[in-house]
């Protein structure tokens, strides 16, 4: 019976060898486990891509439920269907291991991974089908066309929809929407209702030397503290600066954290450590620094750090702080030619960035010249080269700093909501700032 199975999806098709024996294994787990990702790549599927005949047979079944009914079959009912079907002489009890194995965790970004690059490699493979290169010869695009159309949709959309009248329980309770902290009570509030969340990014924007670093430095210790006393409310945290190299930013944070005065921390040493001691053993977080080039990196370099700390180390940011949109590049080499379409297109991948990781991001960016030393607030008409770099970002905060302000004792700012996706507009939150101790505070 399993040889009618394997016949009936093209076992002819000489492509034995695609996939290593536990990656084989790991496939099947997958399309059980996530079987709306596997409905994306398994049409570019036959058994015969397997080497194992084990493998051969669970694929089959899977397959031939898949288009008889356009749905994964569950795995008790996989289970159920291959024992009435295979014979004493077939490896049974090796067929039903592999139905049975659930997917490591560790396993499924490698192998989620593999399979899209493998299915986009087949999809557009089909450009060089006789047939298709007959079409084109002729003047005739369309199937060439559908196969790109098909080839753009291969992606790792998942099961992500919201039902809206299945599901709008969900929408009542308390954790409904899970707020992150700025490091500023009063300013949480007016964000989001209670702080910014996952997948969303958060911009400081002000002139030179008035503070942008130093609140991302803020962002960062806060972030790892996180809104509540216990450690289990902290975050991991991954800051990624192209302005200032990572010791010195590191520093930073040590002023920032310990509240010492970073041109003198050796003569604090013993009580910067004990601070740092302290919290690392009360949060339970990591913070980790990162140093790029300026104007030579792009998103793709951070999804690259996040990549390889979570295949070497086991870890992944919880909010990723970026120091900061002007010194990046866009990944499209086109879009750098002209100022302004840069900054947007950066911004508009900042925001994929956060999104496809589902990490909060915290970063900044210039005012022209006029947004400097003035009484009148910073508003979004004071971005610097490239309005269009407001749009994709959910929150603009500006820095606003008069002589008169810095000057006092302690320097002040004042934080002025310039756009705010979710909550109100133009309120201000006055704090201090100490440029000595990379501290700011809210003033009370």
């Amino acid at each position: 019976m399993a040889t009618d199975i394997l016949n009936s999806l093209d076992n002819d098709v000489d492509e034995s060898g695609e996939f290593g024996k536990h990656q084989e294994e790991a496939i099947v787990s997958l399309a059980l486990d996530f079987p709306e990702f596997f409905i994306s790549v398994g049409r570019f599927m036959t058994p015969a891509m397997f080497t194992r005949v084990e493998t051969q047979y669970v694929i089959a079944h899977i397959l031939n439920q898949f288009e008889k009914h356009s749905t994964v079959p569950t795995r008790p009912l996989l289970r159920d269907q291959i024992e009435q079907t295979i014979t004493e002489d077939e490896p049974f009890e090796e067929v039903l291991r592999i139905v049975d194995r659930k997917s490591n965790p560790r396993e499924v970004p490698f192998v989620k991974d593999t399979l899209i690059k493998w299915a986009k490699r087949q999809a557009y493979g089909m450009i060089y089908n006789e047939e298709v290169q007959d079409a084109y010869y002729r003047g005739d695009y369309s199937q060439l066309e559908d196969i790109i159309d098909s080839a753009h949709k291969i992606a790792n959309v998942g099961d992500q929809g919201l039902w809206f009248f299945e599901d709008y329980d969900m929408l009542f309770v308390e954790d409904a929407v899970q707020h992150c902290t700025t490091g500023f009570p009063k300013l949480d509030k007016f964000l989001n209702n209670g702080g910014p969340s996952p997948g969303e990014v958060v911009c400081w924007m002000a002139a030179t030397n008035v503070g942008k670093s130093i609140l991302l430095v803020n962002n960062a210790v806060s972030s790892v503290r996180g809104m509540g006393a216990g450690g289990e409310a902290g975050q991991d945290v991954l800051l990624v600066t192209f302005e200032l190299d990572k010791v010195k930013t590191a520093l930073r944070c040590v002023g920032a954290l310990a509240g010492v005065n970073i041109n003198d921390i050796k003569s604090h040493e013993d009580y910067a450590k004990r601070i740092i001691g302290q919290t690392k053993n009360a949060y339970k977080k990591q913070l980790c620094i990162y140093e790029l080039p300026p104007d030579e990196c792009s998103v793709d370099h951070i999804y690259a750090i996040v990549d390889n700390l979570k295949r070497s180390k086991g870890w992944k940011p919880d909010v990723i702080i970026i120091d900061y949109l002007e010194l990046m590049v866009s990944r499209v080499k086109e879009y750098n030619k002209e100022e302004y379409s840069r900054q947007k297109h950066v911004a508009t991948e900042v925001r994929g960035l956060a999104k496809n990781e589902q990490v909060l991001i915290f970063t900044a960016t210039q005012t022209n010249r006029s947004g400097s030393g003035t009484d009148q607030l910073i508003d979004l008409n004071k971005t610097a080269e490239s309005f269009g770099k407001n749009m994709p970002l959910d929150y603009i905060i500006s820095l606003n700093q008069t002589d008169q302000e810095r000057q006092a004792e302690p320097p002040r700012l004042r934080f002025f909501i310039a756009k705010n996706r979710n909550g109100p507009k133009h309120e201000t939150v006055t704090c201090t700032i100490d440029y000595n101790k990379m501290q700011v505070r809210e003033q009370v």
